[in-house]
């Protein structure tokens, strides 16, 4: 009897220690913390010179998380937003700043494609209505087959000004409009190409300003994630006496940080 009974309270005060420790990974969990060690170490103790404690059961259970570096965490999310959160097991709030990020490139991306799209379609109805000859890099040339009906009239106002190395070759940038309207026609579509490009700025700037604050952020996740490390421990004893050997239960708990 006194065996089933002595095997007994083991089996519940272990069960004391494991549903204990569910709690920790519980809480670990919720807040995103790591725990890098689990001991769990038996001692048991006898002493026959005293009447009063009979024997003795010592159960520790300790659990501890790894530090993280906050230079790392910093230099992470400065090259790539997010990546410092993830080291420092914080996408919760991480997550925002790689949707940031994924916006602002799709932003990029989207006006370079429109933009390139418009200017296409100018240089294309240039090329039908003002009888281009060769297309160029140049954007100073489009702006002046906007600006002027025809090559003519171009280096004529060129001459006037004294801006002689400004003339073009007329067999090489040669074009005349067919009418005014369509001149002007291709001039707004080339001034509207030119905003959506400059519009590029806004997702660029957020692009800079969504690293640093991203590297902020997780630098002090990292601090914060380095102040709550603890460590956590269950004693247990049994206490009695040779007449009583289970006199009483002692459970201590101790936590360090």
């Amino acid at each position: 009897m006194t065996k089933i009974l002595i095997s007994n309270i083991i089996i519940f005060v272990l069960s004391i220690n494991f549903a204990l420790s569910q709690v920790i990974d519980d809480k670990a969990s919720g807040f995103n913390q790591e725990f890098s060690k689990k001991d769990l170490t038996e001692k048991v103790l006898s002493n026959s010179e005293n009447d009063y404690l009979f024997n003795k059961s010592e159960l520790i259970f300790t659990e501890k998380k790894s530090k993280k570096s906050t230079g790392l965490a910093f230099i992470y999310s400065l090259l790539l937003p997010g990546t410092g959160h993830l080291y420092t097991d914080r996408m919760d709030v991480g997550k925002y700043f790689v949707a940031a990020e994924i916006s602002s490139w799709l932003g990029v991306i989207g006006l370079t494609l429109y933009g390139d799209a418009v200017q296409n379609d100018a240089r294309s109805f240039a090329g039908i209505h003002a009888s281009l000859i060769r297309e160029s890099d140049n954007e100073d040339y489009y702006r002046n087959i906007g600006e002027f009906n025809n090559i003519y009239d171009y280096n004529d106002e060129k001459l006037r000004r004294g801006e002689y190395e400004l003339i073009y070759d007329v067999n090489k940038y040669f074009w005349n409009w067919d009418n005014v309207s369509n001149r002007e026609e291709f001039d707004s579509q080339r001034r509207s190409s030119e905003r959506i490009y400059n519009s590029r700025i806004v997702f660029a700037t957020g692009l800079v300003v969504n690293r640093i604050v991203s590297a902020i952020s997780a630098l002090i996740l990292a601090n914060d994630h380095n102040a709550n490390i603890t460590s956590f421990k269950i004693n247990s004893e049994f206490i009695g006496t040779r007449d009583n050997p289970f006199d009483g239960i002692k459970l201590n708990f101790v936590t360090e940080f």
